[in-house]
C-alpha cells in the first residue's frame, strides 16, 4: 500500500470514530432505484474507506502484471536481437519498473547522490565516488546508471582492464551501447591495442555517424594503420553530417591525399603520385610536406622550373619554412651565393609571418658568401626578437673566428653552442613530441595531423654579441 492511500485510510478513521462519538444517532438514507439502505454516519465512512481500499489494491494488481508484461516483452526483444545476458534483461527490466514506483523522496535522493558521486569523481577521490555510488544502488538498484558510474570511476583509477570488461556489459544494453564502446575504446587505446580499438570505433561508426567522438576516433585508427581510403570515408561522412569545420576537414583530406601519393611514389607510379599529390596541395596550400614534393616533381620531370617555384612561392607566403626557402634558392642558383641572397631578400618581402625566419637564413647565406657586415646586421636583428639559436651561435662564432680574427671570443660562442635553443622543428600539438621530419601520424600519441612546424622550441635568455664581449671582460 503507498503511504498516500496508508494515510488517507488512517485519517479516515480517525474521523469516523469521532463522527460516531459525536453523533451516535445519526443515519443515512440511501434511496437509489430499488435500492434502499438505512446507515449510520459511522457505517457509511467505513464504507468510503473499504472501498479505497478495494481500488488500490486493484490498482496495485494490475500495476504488478503491467511489469511483468513489460519484463517479458523486453526479454523477447533481446533473444530477438542475440541478446540473452540475463544481467541485461534484469537492468532494463528494473530501470523499467522503477520509473514507474520510486517515490518522489527517493527520486530527489538518487540525483543527489549521482550528482555528489560525479562530483567526487571530477575531483579524483575515488573512494568517495565508491561511497556515494554504494548508497545509489541501495535506493535504486542494478540500474544502469550504476555501470555508467563505475566506468567512470575505473577511469579516474586508470583501471582499463576493468574498464573494458565492464564495457562489454554496457554494450549489451542498446540503449547505452554507444557509452559502452566509447569506454572500450578509450581503454583499448591506453592499452595500445590499437586492432581492437579500430573494431570498435568501426562498430561505433556503423552505428552512429552524428557524434564528433565517433568520427574523430574511426578516423585516426584507420589512418594508424594507413588505411587512407577507411579514414577519408569517415572524413566525408563528417563533413556532410557538419561535425567537422571545413577548415580542418580540407587539412586532414591533404594529409591523407599525400600519404596516398607517397605510397604510389613508393610503388613506382608517378603517374598517380603526381594527381595525389596536386590534389594535396590544391587541398591545403599551407602542407609544405606536399608542396615541397610536387616542386621537387615538376623539377625532375622535364626542368619544370618556374612551375616548381609557383608551388614553393605560394606555401612559402602561408606557411614559411626553412626546407621551403632553400627548396626555392636551389631551383635556379646552386652555387651562386650572391644570386640566392637576392632571391632571399626577394622571399622575405613576402614573408611577413615569421621575418626572423628572414634574418636567420639571410645571416647564413651572408656568411657562406663572406659577406660578413651584412651577416652581422642580420643577426642582431634576429637576436633583438628572439633567443640565440645554435644556428646563430655558430655563425657568431664564425663572424669572431674569421672576420674579427678573435679566436678567444670565437671560442666562447663555440661553448655555448649546446646551451642555446634548436633552431626549428616539427612539434606535436597534442603531446609536444618533437621530431625533424614531419609526421601525419605522431609516433608518440598517435594523433593525426598534429604536426605544427615552429622556431625556436626553447626559450633560453636572449644574448648578444655584446652582452657575450662584457661576460668576458667581467671575468
Amino acid at each position: 500500500m503507498t503511504r498516500k492511500i496508508s494515510t488517507f485510510i488512517f485519517i479516515g478513521l480517525i474521523f469516523t470514530v469521532i463522527a460516531w462519538m459525536l453523533d451516535k444517532s445519526s443515519v443515512v438514507t440511501v434511496d437509489w432505484r430499488n435500492y434502499h439502505e438505512i446507515l449510520s454516519v459511522p457505517e457509511l465512512m467505513l464504507l468510503v474507506l473499504v472501498l479505497v481500499l478495494a481500488v488500490d489494491l486493484c490498482n496495485r494488481f494490475c500495476r504488478k502484471i503491467f511489469k511483468l508484461q513489460l519484463r517479458e516483452a523486453y526479454k523477447v526483444s533481446y533473444l530477438e536481437n542475440e541478446f540473452t545476458e540475463n544481467a541485461a534483461i534484469d537492468a532494463l527490466a528494473d530501470k523499467i519498473s522503477e520509473k514507474i514506483v520510486i517515490e518522489r523522496r527517493d527520486f530527489d535522493k538518487s540525483l543527489l547522490l549521482v550528482l555528489r558521486a560525479m562530483t567526487a569523481i571530477t575531483a579524483g577521490d575515488m573512494d568517495e565516488a565508491r561511497f556515494h555510488l554504494k548508497n545509489l544502488k541501495k535506493v535504486i538498484g542494478n540500474d544502469p546508471i550504476i555501470d555508467v558510474l563505475k566506468m567512470k570511476i575505473y577511469k579516474g583509477e586508470k583501471n582499463y582492464d576493468k574498464m573494458e570488461e565492464l564495457s562489454e556489459k554496457i554494450m549489451k544494453n542498446r540503449d547505452i551501447r554507444i557509452i559502452g564502446m566509447k569506454a572500450a575504446i578509450e581503454a583499448q587505446m591506453e592499452k595500445k591495442e590499437f586492432k581492437e580499438a579500430l573494431e570498435t570505433a568501426n562498430r561505433a561508426f556503423e552505428l552512429r555517424q552524428d557524434l564528433y567522438w565517433i568520427i574523430e576516433s574511426a578516423f585516426e585508427l584507420r589512418a594508424q594503420v594507413r588505411d587512407w581510403e577507411g579514414a577519408l570515408q569517415v572524413l566525408d561522412s563528417g563533413k556532410k553530417k557538419k561535425i567537422i569545420p571545413l577548415d580542418k576537414y580540407n587539412k586532414m583530406k591533404a594529409i591523407i591525399l599525400f600519404e596516398r601519393a607517397r605510397d604510389f611514389q613508393r610503388a613506382g607510379n608517378e603517374v598517380k603520385f603526381f594527381k595525389y599529390c596536386s590534389q594535396a596541395v590544391e587541398t591545403d596550400d599551407t602542407l609544405v610536406p606536399a608542396a615541397l614534393a610536387l616542386a621537387e616533381y615538376y623539377k625532375n620531370t622535364d626542368n619544370q622550373i618556374r612551375k616548381a617555384a609557383d608551388v614553393l612561392l605560394k606555401v612559402w607566403k602561408k606557411n614559411p619554412t626553412d626546407d621551403a626557402a632553400y627548396a626555392y634558392l636551389n631551383l635556379r642558383h646552386q652555387n651562386d651565393m650572391n644570386a640566392k641572397i637576392r632571391d632571399m631578400e626577394e622571399l622575405a618581402a613576402k614573408n611577413l609571418l615569421r621575418p626572423s625566419l628572414n634574418n636567420r637564413i639571410l645571416a647564413e647565406l651572408c656568411a657562406q658568401a663572406g659577406r660578413w657586415t651584412q651577416a652581422k646586421e642580420e643577426m642582431e636583428i634576429f637576436l633583438i626578437n628572439n633567443p640565440c639559436t645554435k644556428k646563430i651561435c655558430f655563425l657568431i662564432g664564425e663572424y669572431e673566428n674569421i672576420f674579427s680574427h678573435n679566436k678567444r671570443e670565437a671560442k666562447s660562442w663555440n661553448n655555448k653552442y649546446n646551451e642555446c635553443a634548436d633552431d626549428a622543428a616539427w612539434i606535436c600539438s597534442e603531446c609536444g613530441e618533437v621530431t625533424e621530419k614531419w609526421h601525419s601520424v605522431c609516433p608518440k600519441c598517435k594523433a593525426f595531423g598534429a604536426d605544427r612546424w615552429h622556431l625556436y622550441v626553447e626559450k633560453p635568455v636572449v644574448m648578444t654579441v655584446e652582452d657575450s664581449r662584457d661576460d668576458e671582460e667581467e671575468e
